[in-house]
């Protein structure tokens, strides 16, 4: 199978799964989208790229939504959560961490934008689950279909 054919199924297969099982438990729409971007933005035909991919996204996710809703409850100006919000972030990630700043980052500017009307701590939780279901769903995904290809 070559590995256009073998990606775009990884990749359809795991939103079209993640749709059935947001439309089964009942998942709102900006649920959905955000389990199927982590699984377009994750998915690798090589196993070792999808699991380092993925473990980036997931704690990017993580940080961002952490410092996100730390700095969402301290009375600053949004300026000064700004700068000193993405300063920890770039250096927590990239120095520390070893990994790209930008999921975190984004997590973080829409928790302090106050993009969605929910509580930070809640938009924050949900993010994370968000994230996590849809690694979960394309290492699945991704492993069944190399078993399936690799039986041919």
């Amino acid at each position: 199978m070559s590995e256009f054919l073998e990606k775009s199924i990884i990749t359809i297969s795991s939103i079209l799964i993640t749709t059935i099982l947001g439309n089964l438990f009942k998942v709102n729409n900006l649920g959905l989208f955000y389990v199927a971007i982590t699984c377009v933005i994750i998915t690798n035909v090589d196993f070792d790229q999808l699991i380092e991919s993925a473990k980036s996204r997931g704690i990017g996710t993580i940080v961002g939504g952490i410092i996100g809703v730390i700095f969402a409850y301290i009375p600053i100006a949004i300026l000064i959560k700004l700068i000193i919000g993405e300063i920890i972030i770039l250096y927590f990630c990239e120095k520390k961490l070893k990994i790209p700043s930008a999921i975190a980052s984004v997590v973080f500017l829409i928790i302090i934008y106050k993009i969605t009307p929910e509580a930070p701590y809640l938009y924050g939780l949900k993010r994370i689950i968000d994230t996590f279901s849809g690694i979960i769903i394309t290492v699945i995904v991704t492993y069944l279909v190399k078993a399936f290809n690799s039986s041919w």
